[in-house]
């Protein structure tokens, strides 16, 4: 948070979902090329994070400067996201956004 105006100073998007076997490195290799240009492009974009886990898991962590700014993304990559990802995937992504309170 920042101490002087009381604002957040980044917004945090995650998906969760789990991926079809043996597809963890083809869905990296399509989000590295394809959505991750997307949003580095976007203004208030400030970072990505793709964990793939355990059991073919993976959680996908984007952060931006406000939640107007993250739910731009999500309706501008969506439709990406359906096409080239889903077909990747083992079941629907779980969502979660928030405001981040404590980063380093």
């Amino acid at each position: 948070m920042d101490p002087e105006s009381g604002e957040h100073r980044l917004f945090a998007a995650i998906r969760r979902g789990k991926l079809k076997p043996g597809a963890a490195e083809e869905f990296a290799k399509r989000v590295q090329g394809g959505a991750l240009p997307i949003m580095k492009q976007m203004d208030g974009f400030k970072g990505y994070c793709l964990v793939v886990g355990a059991d073919d898991v993976v959680i996908a962590v984007s952060l931006f400067s406000s939640q107007a700014v993250a739910e731009g993304s999500t309706t501008k990559l969506m439709p990406w996201i359906k096409e080239n990802l889903g077909p990747l995937l083992a079941s629907s992504t779980e969502a979660m956004d928030g405001a981040v309170v404590v980063s380093a």
